[in-house]
């Protein structure tokens, strides 16, 4: 009997994993992304990672896995020699391929532009380096890097760091034979040095990079799998059914769901940040209102994703497979987590065709880098077209999923 039990036990078993296999099988959309997601990630993070070669700086070339960064020079001192170490730096920036140079007229425009994010650091040559390489003192530069990602900025320090040292061993090879009493002997041996000048005060701590990423993330997948688990819940149950049959206007259904994801996401994006500033230290130096206008943004550009992708997908384990496909590789190829400056060409487009990479780059620029809305209008504009684009699309393939 208890081997007889044992066998129908394993007969029921199998039977009704055989049926829950059949009707994953039927769920061609399940299917699919069910299929496509091990393949995305994979290819993603292979990408993601490259491996980075060994190679000899004085050779002309440099181990990276950055390419030709935005930076700017601002030539203070104006003289004779300065101009030689602007044009050294350019070219050993080109050579290496570590750096596109651009010159500047003055360190507010150069500024201004690394806010908008148009540059990633900024190189200064302060009035008084050239009387003080002239005079055997040690003669500094200043570097600002772009605070809003602590781990682009260490690596743009090293590798401006290692260019101005060669340039240094250049100018050192040329006076050692005009050696003088009394000159200094770190004026010899490094007669330039390099300083690290901060954009904004005490801002360049990692969590001031990670915390505004993640409250974009937050509201990003909030609102999808949020959307995406009420309205495949109240489907399956049939209490959508008896909604849209009610005497109640369908953009009001779609306006319920969005005001309350947006309730949802909003709040616990502010609890981030909240937790942020008490225990890790970060510090909000922009505007808060600019803050809640880009987060509302970022909703609506991706609520009409989320009901897009659930009227299609009609059963909630669907939907949400659908999203986990979308979520995941966006997570990393937005900018949130990693510097999107390390991934190839191709990802880094992808990356920036989607509103995540948006919302992170307004939030992280409005906290770290105190930006006006001047500053950050592309990114919202983009945001603003998604929401149109998405939600004109989602309106009516919502209302017609829930008639059929």
């Amino acid at each position: 009997m208890i081997r007889t039990g044992a066998r129908r036990a394993i007969y029921v078993t199998m039977v009704m994993a055989h049926k829950d296999l059949l009707d994953f099988w039927k769920a061609k959309m399940l299917v699919v992304s069910f299929t496509l997601f091990p393949i995305v990630m994979m290819a993603m993070f292979g990408y993601m990672f490259p491996s980075i070669t060994s190679t000899n700086l004085y050779a002309g070339k440099f181990p990276s896995q950055y390419g030709r960064l935005p930076i700017g020079i601002v030539d203070e001192d104006g003289s004779r020699i300065s101009e030689g170490i602007a044009d050294q730096f350019a070219q050993l920036s080109s050579t290496t391929g570590l750096f596109s140079v651009r010159s500047f007229a003055s360190l507010e425009v150069a500024k201004d532009k690394m806010t908008e994010g148009k540059l990633k650091g900024v190189l200064v040559i302060p009035r008084g380096f050239s009387e003080a390489l002239s005079s055997n003192r040690q003669a500094t530069l200043i570097l600002i890097a772009d605070d809003t990602n602590p781990q682009l900025a260490s690596s743009i320090i090293g590798q401006v760091s290692s260019l101005i040292r060669i340039i240094s061993e250049g100018v050192a090879a040329s006076r050692i034979s005009d050696i003088a009493a009394g000159a200094d002997p770190e004026a010899l041996l490094e007669p330039i040095s390099l300083e690290r000048e901060p954009f904004v005060k005490g801002s360049a701590t990692t969590f001031q990079f990670l915390a505004p990423g993640f409250m974009a993330l937050t509201v990003t997948m909030g609102t999808l799998s949020g959307l995406a688990a009420s309205i495949s819940r109240e489907r399956e149950q049939g209490t959508l059914d008896g909604i849209m049959s009610s005497p109640v206007p369908r953009y009001a259904v779609i306006a319920s769901k969005l005001l309350a994801q947006t309730a949802r996401g909003m709040l616990q994006s502010f609890i981030i940040l909240a937790i942020s500033m008490l225990f890790f230290g970060v510090r909000v130096y922009g505007n808060p209102l600019l803050m809640v206008l880009t987060m509302f943004l970022a909703v609506l550009s991706f609520s009409g994703i989320g009901i897009i992708i659930t009227s299609i997908a009609g059963e909630q384990e669907t939907a949400m497979t659908s999203l986990m496909l979308i979520n995941m590789p966006m997570t990393f190829l937005s900018n949130v987590v990693f510097p999107i400056e390390q991934l190839p060409w191709f990802l880094q487009a992808i990356g920036k065709s989607l509103p995540l990479y948006y919302s992170a780059d307004a939030l992280r620029k409005i906290i770290v880098l105190n930006a006006q809305m001047h500053h950050i209008a592309p990114d919202l504009i983009v945001l603003v077209l998604y929401s149109l684009a998405t939600l004109s699309a989602a309106i009516p393939i919502f209302v017609r999923s829930v008639s059929r």
